[in-house]
């Protein structure tokens, strides 16, 4: 073989070889996003679904599957949508259906929602809740008067922001019971959920779920950490993308 028909051979076979990584590497990637999904869902009692990645066209987004309540298809949405990487969710049979129930699909931004408008929005949101706090009274997911004019201050920007999707996520330090903390989070999600709703906020828009002390901001038990620890937490983002992280609010246990 010639030395140029060598080197076109080598070059050819390069390409067949990163190919085929590249499928591999994306394929365990998706595998990867559909075992996270799973343990989360069975982590917060929602066994009862089943989640999917598409394999052939390689997907991100999720279908779930499952018989199981409304209420329950709503959190298992929220819950997929939060697992990192994960960029859409819906219910098995709904991914191309005309109009459905808002339990059957994660809340749809508009069309032309960019990158750019939802960091802008989490831009704002940080905003706001950079200078103040969200607190609860102690063990209570009662929202303080303080707390709920922050929440008129967070509905006017989110409004603002346009129909983007809005995670509300509890979160609180690792004291006492790890399953007491988990509901007492989903509690306050819910709270939140609530008074955003109540401020004129598309009820498609808003999920709410509550992490306990499992997703800690900062290590070590001390009061330092535990304040930092005891947050709700806002992730804004568009129908077919990963929602931010960036916004954060601190909050009393």
């Amino acid at each position: 073989m010639k030395i140029g028909s060598k080197i076109l051979a080598g070059a050819a076979a390069t390409v067949v070889l990163a190919l085929v990584g590249h499928a591999a590497t994306g394929e365990n990637f998706v595998s990867g996003l559909e075992q996270k999904a799973q343990t989360e869902l069975a982590a917060r009692g929602l066994d009862g679904a089943s989640v999917s990645f598409s394999r052939d066209p390689l997907s991100r987004s999720a279908i779930l599957d499952g018989e199981v309540t409304n209420d329950m298809k709503q959190k298992a949405l929220a819950v997929v949508m939060a697992v990192p990487g994960v960029s859409g969710a819906s219910w098995k049979g709904k991914e191309d259906a005309g109009p459905v129930d808002d339990a059957d699909r994660i809340a749809p931004a508009a069309d032309s929602a960019t990158p750019e408008t939802v960091a802008n929005c989490q831009k704002q949101i940080d905003k706001i809740i950079a200078a103040k706090n969200i607190s609860f009274r102690s063990g209570s997911a009662y929202v303080s008067p303080e707390s709920n004019r922050i929440l008129d201050e967070l509905a006017v920007a989110l409004k603002a922001c346009g129909d983007l999707s809005i995670a509300v996520e509890g979160h609180t330090d690792d004291n006492g019971d790890r399953s007491v903390n988990r509901v007492m989070s989903q509690e306050r999600a819910d709270r939140i959920k609530a008074g955003l709703i109540k401020r004129g906020i598309s009820e498609s828009q808003v999920t709410a779920i509550g992490y306990g002390s499992e997703r800690p901001r900062a290590k070590g038990s001390d009061a330092a950490a535990d304040a930092k620890n005891r947050r709700i937490e806002f992730r804004i983002g568009s129908a077919n993308g990963p929602l931010e992280d960036d916004a954060k609010a601190q909050q009393e246990k």
